[in-house]
């Protein structure tokens, strides 16, 4: 999880710079610092559901224990606070880590608990997403433009309508135990398999349109979202009558490796440009 928001700010970073220069990647350590926070935060809280689902995060099989997992979540958040205050200080960077930490409180923990239900779990992810790449933007000096704009609206809207949504197949057992109201829950499987595969099917077509409309950089990105809008609705319908944890988790896996081939497209392409 870490290394795909990683990947996120650089991708925002380097659409708006030549060469990513020390204090852009001093800046994207102090930002997977405040993700590793929210990441770590959500296994304290979630250690009930995960045991229930048969998760191998280290704290739910007792690899990390929840003191140190805890106060390990205090340092990585406020080195993220110190790290970014001294590489952007009066900048935007440190406003923006310290809302990145905010929503991955809100998301896990008291009194919001917004993974509880799924329109505050999308909306929270929808956030973090946006701020990653509002991150990525101010850390190369605020450059980019549309193209920054385009990708981070679309890239944050792929994580909420189909990653958010999509997670929740594989771990109906669990959220259901902990007292969660997500789409499958409420809904059942087979309806937010459906809006997983349109979900996925609009948010690739609207951004082929606006990538050739109003940054042709990024089509090749398009495209390759579009192929995983595509492997996201087949597996989403094969994995239909699945048992097993793996199978249910199918959908999930092809939003994921989507992510991290629109993003690599989009290096590609800058760099094949810069040749």
């Amino acid at each position: 999880m870490q290394i795909i928001f990683l990947i996120r700010f650089a991708t925002a970073a380097a659409l708006g710079t030549s060469a990513l220069g020390g204090e852009v990647w001093i800046a994207a350590v102090a930002w997977l610092l405040a993700t590793l926070a929210a990441y770590v935060f959500n296994g304290v809280m979630d250690v009930t559901e995960d045991r229930a689902n048969g998760s191998t995060r280290p704290i739910s099989r007792g690899a990390l224990p929840v003191p140190v997992a805890a106060g390990g979540v205090v340092v990585a958040g406020a080195l993220a606070l110190a790290i970014g205050g001294i590489v952007d200080a009066g900048g935007l960077l440190p406003v923006l880590i310290l809302a990145h930490l905010a929503c991955g409180y809100a998301y896990s923990g008291a009194p919001f608990y917004g993974k509880r239900r799924g329109s505050t779990a999308a909306l929270l992810v929808l956030g973090m997403g946006v701020l990653t790449y509002a991150a990525g933007w101010q850390a190369a000096g605020a450059q980019g433009g549309v193209p920054v704009l385009l990708l981070g609206i679309t890239m944050s809207l792929w994580m909420a309508g189909v990653g958010a949504v999509s997670k929740d197949l594989s771990d109906a057992e669990g959220d259901a135990a902990g007292g969660r109201k997500t789409p499958v829950v409420i809904w059942g499987d087979r309806r937010v398999r459906i809006l997983v595969s349109l979900n996925a099917v609009l948010i690739a077509a609207g951004y082929l349109i606006a990538a050739k409309l109003f940054a042709p950089t990024l089509v090749p990105s398009a495209i390759v979202l579009g192929a995983g809008a595509v492997a996201v609705c087949v597996l989403s319908a094969a994995t239909r009558g699945a048992t097993t944890r793996d199978g249910r988790r199918a959908p999930y896996r092809a939003f994921m490796v989507t992510q991290y081939g629109v993003h690599l497209a989009v290096l590609g392409t800058l760099l094949l440009a810069g040749l």
